[in-house]
């Protein structure tokens, strides 16, 4: 008979007391202790979290301040996530603005017609003014030169090569008035381009830069004075209205147009903002060690001063109007991206401004000359001008 089989039973080690366990197990506490006192003497463990409210926000051409990283880093350290509608400055003003927190239209014809009709309805507004940017037209030195020539610019002062020119807007549509071509020009360098002596804008129906640019012509082309009424208005806009259009539809982002690799064919000269050329010199002196010396700026001589206004329309908004005009990193960042801050009552020289464009060794430019403005027309007739040359 078979014997039956001898089962040895054996009592298993703790897993604690097994080697190649405790070998992965003993440092993996040790560097967790070390973190957390290393993290609980810092104050790390200790701070709380903040809650992250999303703010809704309508605008138009800051949105490029809102999607900025670093913006949107220093927003959310303090709790707040914008939540972005981007479209133009007056559907900005037009349009409905049920559910949004703030909105940011580029200009003060827009942000009027949004605070009238919210004290109209006596709702909750609050406008902050961070920042401001005069409304420019970009071009290339071979086209600023052949202006020069042409007797209708002027270089600034200060650098050689010029980066930046003063503009005779009036002589510069007597050019477009009188069909001139770029080739037509002639000068020391002629250039090989046969379209006309024009600056294009973006759709005036929707663009403030554009509707701005539009009150700066009418101006020069009135005498340097606004229209009267309505008829005056009207009129006024059809004369300037092939100056405007004479090289078909508008695009949509001129400085976008203006900067790409191709722009030169695509928007020889452009009317945009000036922080979005002064942007792109940051950039390009940041990475290439120097400015872009082939893109330049005319400033016209009758100055507008473009101040955008972040209208709070809920306490949230509010918060983020307080942030952007007052933290010293968003103030910071705001000239990074080419922004003037405010710093007093005086709109044309900003002393931050000044100094932040000499740390880059960049010029300081003079927007206008000497105290002339150009008066645009009052907010009625504005609209019925935008209509009748855009056909809104």
């Amino acid at each position: 008979m078979a014997e039956e089989p001898t089962l040895l039973v054996v009592r298993p080690r703790s897993v604690l007391r097994r080697k190649r366990f405790t070998w992965v197990l003993v440092p993996a506490v040790l560097v967790a202790v070390t973190g957390a006192i290393t993290l609980s003497a810092s104050g790390g463990i200790t701070a709380p979290i903040p809650d992250v409210v999303v703010v809704e926000a309508k605008m138009a051409s800051k949105e490029d301040f809102f999607n900025d990283a670093v913006v949107r880093e220093v927003l959310m350290e303090n709790g707040i996530q914008v939540h972005l509608t981007a479209t133009g400055s007056r559907e900005v003003a037009t349009g409905d603005l049920g559910g949004y927190d703030f909105v940011f239209p580029s200009g003060q014809p827009a942000a009027l017609l949004i605070k009238q009709q919210r004290k109209a309805e006596r709702r909750f507004v609050k406008p902050h003014k961070p920042f401001f940017s005069p409304v420019v037209l970009g071009t290339y030195r071979a086209y600023a030169d052949a202006l020069v020539q042409a007797g209708v610019a002027t270089p600034q002062p200060g650098v050689e090569p010029p980066m930046y020119y003063n503009l005779n807007l009036s002589g510069f549509l007597d050019l477009t008035r009188a069909g001139k071509t770029w080739q037509g020009l002639g000068g020391d360098a002629p250039l090989g381009n046969g379209n006309r002596v024009l600056a294009q804008t973006s759709d005036v129906c929707y663009s403030n830069s554009a509707g701005t640019y539009m009150g700066m012509a009418a101006f020069a082309a009135n005498d340097r004075r606004p229209p009267a009424d309505e008829t005056e208005a009207v009129a006024l806009a059809e004369e300037i209205r092939p100056l405007l259009t004479a090289q078909g539809f508008p695009g949509d982002d001129m400085a976008q147009a203006y900067l790409a690799p191709e722009g030169r064919g695509l928007a020889p000269v452009s009317v945009f903002y000036e922080h979005q050329f002064l942007a792109h010199q940051v950039r390009t002196k940041d990475v290439h060690g120097g400015p872009d010396s082939d893109r330049v700026l005319l400033y016209p001589e009758d100055q507008v001063q473009a101040v955008p206004e972040l209208i709070a329309l809920t306490p949230n908004g509010e918060r983020v109007g307080e942030l952007v005009t007052d933290d010293p990193r968003l103030r910071r960042r705001a000239l990074e991206l080419g922004f003037r801050v405010f710093e007093t009552d005086d709109v044309s020289t900003s002393g931050e401004f000044g100094a932040f464009l000499r740390e880059k060794g960049l010029p300081m430019p003079v927007s206008g000359i000497g105290d002339t403005e150009t008066f645009l027309p009052p907010l009625d007739l504005m609209e019925k001008m935008i209509k009748t040359v855009g056909r809104c």
